[in-house]
């Protein structure tokens, strides 16, 4: 008994220093530069250069497959934008001569639509990806910060867990329309409080700098800022 009360001495003043390692007051600093003026979330379109944009269906040789479910997605999902006032269509003739929708933005969609650097995808040249951007996010706290060690990003790293709450501010009434939820991806509700929500943020560290390594080439709804 006297044993693992003088072990439980020991260990606690260690576990208050290992604790004290992590300075939350700085990490919070660097949450809030690092969201400073990014999107909270990006509602992915397809591969969209730029808008107009001509629903036509693209032939690809051996990726057929591929590219039609592709076509079929971005379809139903330029639909469902059109419906929550993000774009309007006319009919207009393709290459094949048949006549296909013509999307083009309305103004309200020109103040979401985003192309992947203006939404923060620094480190990423070759996207070509349509989305529309919205929310900012008021970081309140850091409630807890990890570290483990993983082979994750090609080597063996240390990687930092961050875990927060935050306001989510801006969020535009199109959110919520019954098309936009009718997509499976972008099924959140965000017509509740959106006060005080939990975030969590994978980083690496660059010599002073975090680094967010946790975005694919799908975009859709996770959440920016790669960069802290």
């Amino acid at each position: 008994m006297k044993l693992a009360y003088l072990k439980s001495l020991l260990l606690l003043p260690l576990l208050l220093l290992l604790i004290g390692c992590q300075d939350y007051g700085k990490m919070k600093q660097h949450l809030v530069d690092g969201y400073k003026g990014l999107d909270a979330y990006c509602l992915y379109v397809g591969r969209i250069t730029e808008f107009p944009y001509l629903a036509e269906p693209t032939h690809y040789g051996p990726d057929e497959k591929k590219n039609l479910s592709h076509y079929i997605q971005v379809s139903q999902r330029l639909t469902a934008f059109e419906q929550a006032g993000l774009l309007t269509s006319t009919q207009a003739i393709g290459k094949d001569g048949k006549s296909y929708p013509l999307y083009r933005l309305t103004d309200e969609g020109k103040q979401y639509y985003k192309s992947p650097k203006a939404a923060a995808v620094r480190h990423r040249d070759d996207l070509k990806d349509a989305q529309f951007c919205f929310g900012q996010r008021e970081i309140l706290d850091v409630t807890d910060i990890t570290d483990r060690e993983t082979d994750f990003y090609g080597g063996r790293t240390t990687e930092t867990i961050v875990k927060f709450t935050y306001n989510l501010n801006d969020v535009p009434d199109w959110v919520n329309h019954p098309a936009i939820k009718a997509i499976r991806q972008y099924n959140e509700n965000f017509s509740d409080d959106n006060y005080n929500l939990k975030g969590q943020v994978y980083l690496t560290k660059k010599g002073n700098t975090y680094y967010n390594y946790g975005t694919s080439r799908s975009i859709e709804t996770v959440r920016l800022g790669f960069y802290f």
